[in-house]
Parts: structure tokens; sequence; C-alpha cells
């Protein structure tokens, strides 16, 4: 039988939404594709009261509560005493975490002092979860049907716990069952194109044995859309799932850019070091984002130097080499100006780079003109084989239209790398 759970999140800033739950995500793409089931999430704030409520009914109906928060040295970390009064036991101090905890602040020249050492108060009999990056101790304990598993909500904190300890414990019970997974990778068409692409492959699929249980999800991560292919055990669907990417490729032509985990500027990095290459952005509407997309990944100092970030006209002709008199013809959003910046910017970067990829748009909301409303961004490219350019009409607030025009802007940079052969749409994760 497969393992259920529940995400139980702690804390009153989840509610007020002073913080984003990204805990949440994590967890349950984590537990998913090890082929747990995630029944239902809930946050609760940080009350003894309500959070046992919620652990008892959590372990009524599945098998496993993973529950992140409230397991610090502070007076609104309750977690341990709340799961303590749903299991109905004391809560005591554990030699083994009071251990845990002495050592970490000991490893940085420090005493526990009594604050911190109420970390090591847990429920009587609870199993500790060693923390190897923070001084909470993780716990677990018997209750309902299941038990329940109890992490730090400081996000690094839960997520090597979760990798080094909970996958491992919850694999343990032999009742994991992961199913073959897929992830269609698009950039160009929205959620219900897309679906009119792909359900009458789907339901084709659905008449043969292996993938008579597919399941079709689609996310959209604006400009993106990611659609999630997901059938059987995986041993048996894996095989009948690879089959299908001929088919969704014909279907999906160009708006396909990959297949598997890895993002857009993980895959342009990658083309680009496997061939020596390295590219530079000139960025006037995204106001640096491309760079930021490109260097999040270790080693991206191979394939980017640097860019240029040029707002006013002036750095675009000091620094980038666009003649004022294009400036003054085409204005700052053209065609013109983003192969100019483009080329410029392969010039300026002689020796640093063989790319170039230039945007330059009105991000809004102000700015726009009749024949340039918001959203208006013009892209160019260019290498040693010539520039290319192109035109979008981008929509949503200024924080969208700038991660958009951004996202467009290394698909472009991959465009190119694939019709020069050195990305391939079909390559998965390796």
């Amino acid at each position: 039988m497969v393992l259920t759970a529940e995400i139980l999140s702690i804390g009153d800033e989840l509610l007020s939404g002073d913080i984003v739950n990204t805990n949440l995500a994590e967890i349950a793409r984590a537990l998913r594709q090890h082929g747990v089931v995630v029944e239902r999430a809930l946050s609760v704030p940080d009350e003894i009261d309500a959070i046992s409520r919620a652990l008892r009914a959590a372990l009524s109906v599945v098998d496993r509560c993973i529950v992140t928060g409230g397991l610090g040295p502070t007076s609104d970390d309750l977690t341990a005493a709340a799961v303590a009064a749903a299991c109905d036991l004391p809560l005591v101090r554990h030699p083994e975490a009071e251990a845990q905890v002495i050592a970490y602040f000991a490893a940085r020249g420090r005493s526990a002092d009594a604050t911190q050492l109420r970390q090591a108060d847990l429920p009587e009999g609870a199993a500790v979860l060693a923390n190897p990056i923070g001084s909470a101790p993780g716990f677990a304990c018997a209750l309902g049907r299941g038990e329940v598993i109890c992490l730090p909500g400081v996000p690094r904190e839960m997520r090597a716990l979760l990798a080094e300890v909970v996958l491992p414990r919850l694999a343990a019970t032999g009742r994991l069952r992961p199913r073959a997974r897929r992830i269609y990778r698009t950039l160009g068409l929205g959620e219900a194109d897309l679906a009119a692409h792909i359900e009458p492959i789907a339901a084709a699929a659905r008449g043969t044995r292996a993938l008579r249980q597919l399941v079709v999800h689609y996310r959209v991560a604006a400009p993106e859309v990611f659609i999630t292919l997901e059938a059987g055990d995986a041993a048996a669907a894996e095989a009948a799932l690879r089959e299908l990417d001929a088919p969704i490729q014909a279907r999906l032509g160009g708006v396909l850019y990959g297949i598997g985990e890895a993002e857009l500027a993980v895959r342009v990095g990658r083309a680009l070091a496997e061939h020596g290459l390295r590219v530079a952005a000139a960025e006037s509407c995204t106001g640096g984002r491309v760079a930021a997309l490109l260097t999040a990944t270790a080693g991206s100092s191979s394939y980017f130097h640097g860019g240029v970030v040029a707002y006013d006209n002036a750095i675009k002709t000091a620094l980038l080499g666009v003649p004022e008199a294009t400036l003054a013809a085409h204005g700052a959003v053209s065609e013109a100006t983003a192969r100019a910046m483009a080329e410029g910017l392969l010039r300026a970067f002689t020796g640093h780079a063989e790319l170039a990829v230039a945007i330059t748009g009105i991000a809004g909301p102000g700015g726009a003109s009749p024949d340039k409303p918001v959203g208006t961004v013009d892209f160019a490219v260019a290498d040693a084989a010539g520039t290319t350019h192109r035109r979008l009409h981008l929509r949503g607030d200024r924080p969208t239209i700038q991660h958009s025009a951004a996202m467009w802007a290394l698909r472009l940079v991959w465009d190119r790398l694939v019709q020069r052969g050195l990305g391939r749409v079909l390559e998965l994760d390796r």
C-alpha cells in the first residue's frame, strides 16, 4: 500500500502573509518524486491547541504528517509542546537532543544557555532526528494511524533533514511507490493551447497497458508552462513515457525547449560550457535579470564574464556604441536600437563573449505610447554569423514583464544555440 502524507506548516507569519511558504512546495515535490502521496496541506498559527487539533486530524486519515516550524528556542516555538499534547505524552529533556544542541554551540565557540537548551525538550519517547546544520533537532512520534515527523522551519535546515533523514526513514517502510514522470518545458504558448496539442497524445497513450494510468499536469510559471506526465510504476512506465517524446515534439515544435528538471538558464549555460562559448547581456528594461539568471548556477563564470545594464540613452551610446542618430530616429525601444546594443556589446566584449543578447522595452506602468504600449520589448541576439531581432508584446505588471523579458532573452539565446547544433531540445537531464 502506498504511503500517504499531510504537510503541516506552523507559524503566524505564514497566515499573515509576511512570508511565502516555500517549505510546502519543496517538501511536496520531494515526497511526490519518491512515491509518497500528499493528500493535503495545512497552515496553522503558533498555538498549542490549533497545532494539536491539526495533528490528530491529520493522523486519522494519513500515514505521516510532516511538520515544519516552531522548533526554535523562543516563546512562540510551540511545536514540541503541541505534539506532546496531541500524543498525551509529557515534555521531557532528551539527553541525545541536549547533546546535539550543546555540540552545535560548542563548535561555534559558545555555550548553550537555558533558552537554547529548550530545543532539547521533546515528547517522551520521541525519536530524535539529528539536524546537520542547525541547532534545533527534529523528532518523530507515533500518533494515530502513523507518525508525526517534525522539522525546523528554516528552509536550509528543513532541506537538509528532509534529504538526509526523513526520506531514508520513509524509504525504510518499503511502501514508497515512485511513479514514472516526465516534464516537458515550454515557452511560447498558453496552457489551453498546449492542452489542445497534448491531450490527444495522452488519450491515445492511455490505450496502452503501460500508460493506462497516465495523468497530465499543467503548471504555469509565466512566461513558461511545464507539462508533467505521470504514469503507474516507474519501472514499468518509464520506457513507455519516453516514447511520447517524439510525438510531443512534433506537435509542439519550437515551443518545447527541453525535457527534465533543468531550467532554461541551466540548459543555456550547459550548452555554452560544453562548446567553450560565452554570452554577454545588454539589458535595459530587465535591470540585470538575465545576468542574475545566468549566474545563479555554480560554474557560470566559465560562460558569463559580464554584461551592461544600460537604462539611460547616454549609457547605451557611451558603453554600447549605439549611435545617437539611431536613438533619435527610432527611439530606445526599437529594432534598430536592440540590434545596435547587441552588436556594440559583442564588440566591447571581444575576448569575453561570442554571443550577445540585448533587451530594450517598456516595463511600465509609464513610458508607453500608442505605437509602443506597456510590455513592448525588442530583443536582439548577435554572434559572428549575424544578428537576429524579435519584438514581443508581454503582459502583466512591471515585475512580471521584466521577468518574462529576461526569460525570453534566454530563450532566444537557446534558439540560436539549437540552430547552430549546440543545444539539443530532447536532451534529458544528466
